[in-house]
């Protein structure tokens, strides 16, 4: 046994892990430690029929039965064991076997090239692991984004690879046109054949940048839409201000108008000699005049009309809204992103609660400042499952889920942390901010 065949054994079991741990990326990775076990029992397995088939059969044999010892178990495992939709497995799956086409055409450059299967077998093992770590930071995000935006998305996606991988076993594997020809000792390559194994690669690298550009573009809607929520939420909020104002300015003056006529009714009852009706009139004088004065929650103003609204909101919803704020009146958060911030956070948790129990209908809401951070919490109780996905939460309605990314994208603008919790029947938005 030379060292061209033994590399050649250690390169297939290195792409068997590339095409592996790629496949389960492009998926969503693995989440859980039920998840690194599945392909912890199906890697092993799989690679010991792939080498008992090779060895009694030969390479040609094993790469033919490659789809039944590891590419349908492997769909098997992300299905089934993963909890990943059928779609997006079966594409995850044929777009990492496309993937394994670069590492394959340097091999054949550097054969045509060097005339040395030696050297082909060498830069293939030097290559692979580079190349996966490539697609591992650029391309697989790229691909996840495009395929879980939805199933016409993720249609549109998989069909090149799903074509390659149909073409490659129909046409290239099972009639013996593959690369492997090429790489028996002292073989000479042809400039058509180097052609041959170029075009599927230039056509893989050209959907990899193409699925990296439609999720650079698809950011840019998404962040468009943020701002235009940010600024609608904005907006609601000075108009609820100008109600409030106005509401309070009405009551005011007709309080002043009133003022002489209280004055009356008081020197009345003290010249009966009634000074216990006097003082339960000012007493109720004084409660009507509390009713339309504004609440102070803290001494930012922003946050005081934000918690007014909202509890008038929860007031009438039927939701028991606790607000414990203690914020400067200025925190080094622009107004704005502080608006969307509590606006998308409290809007969340009230429309969660709306429709359970009536002693589960609360939310808590804590703002304050520690050690020179602004932190916020806002946690609120929750019934079935949440489904999370790059660790927000995921909405099930159209439409809906820009206010958890809005969330995300400011508190990363202004170098903070959040985090999206739900656990124990209750879920909860952290939130952390420099001041």
């Amino acid at each position: 046994m030379n060292l061209t065949t033994i590399l050649s054994g250690v390169n297939y079991g290195l792409l068997f892990f590339f095409g592996v741990f790629l496949s389960v990326s492009i998926a969503g990775g693995c989440k859980a430690r039920r998840d690194w076990i599945f392909l912890a029992v199906l890697c092993p397995v799989s690679l010991a029929l792939q080498i008992m088939t090779y060895l009694v059969s030969g390479l040609d044999v094993t790469k033919q039965l490659c789809p039944l010892q590891l590419h349908l178990p492997l769909l098997a495992v992300m299905i089934f064991g993963l909890k990943r939709p059928a779609g997006i497995s079966l594409v995850s799956v044929c777009t990492a076997y496309l993937c394994c086409q670069l590492p394959r055409c340097a091999t054949v450059i550097t054969v045509a090239c060097a005339r040395s299967s030696l050297a082909g077998e060498i830069v293939y093992t030097l290559a692979i692991v580079p190349i996966f770590l490539f697609l591992f930071r650029y391309f697989v995000p790229a691909a996840r984004d495009a395929m879980a935006e939805s199933s016409r998305a993720m249609l549109l996606f998989g069909i090149l690879p799903v074509s390659y991988y149909v073409y490659d076993y129909t046409i290239a594997i099972h009639t013996n046109l593959s690369y492997a020809e090429m790489l028996s000792p002292d073989t000479v390559v042809s400039a058509g054949e180097v052609a041959a194994e170029l075009l599927p690669t230039v056509v893989g690298l050209l959907y990899m940048v193409y699925a990296t550009a439609y999720r650079r573009q698809l950011q840019q809607q998404t962040q468009a839409k943020l701002l235009n929520s940010m600024m609608a939420a904005q907006l609601r909020q000075a108009e609820a201000e100008m109600t409030s104002l106005r509401q309070a300015d009405a009551q005011s003056a007709i309080y002043r108008h009133d003022m002489r006529h209280h004055l009356i009714a008081i020197d009345g009852f003290l010249a009966a000699g009634k000074p216990q009706q006097a003082r339960e009139y000012i007493k109720q004088v004084q409660d009507g005049i509390e009713a339309v004065t504004p609440k102070r929650f803290c001494e930012n103003e922003l946050v005081n009309l934000l918690c007014s609204s909202f509890s008038a909101k929860a007031e009438r919803m039927g939701v028991r809204l606790t607000l414990k704020a203690a914020l400067p009146g200025s925190t080094g958060v622009s107004d704005t992103e502080l608006c969307a911030l509590l606006s998308n956070g409290l809007e969340n948790a009230l429309n969660a609660v709306g429709a359970l129990g009536e002693n589960r209908r609360w939310v808590e809401l804590y703002c304050g400042i520690r050690l020179d951070k602004l932190l916020i919490e806002i946690k609120n109780p929750y019934e079935g499952q949440i489904r999370f996905r790059d660790d927000l939460p995921v909405s099930a309605r159209e439409s809906h889920g820009y206010g958890c990314q809005s969330i995300k994208t400011i508190v990363e603008r202004n170098r903070g942390l959040c985090n999206f919790t739900a656990e124990d029947g209750t879920f909860r938005l952290r939130i952390m901010l420099p001041m």
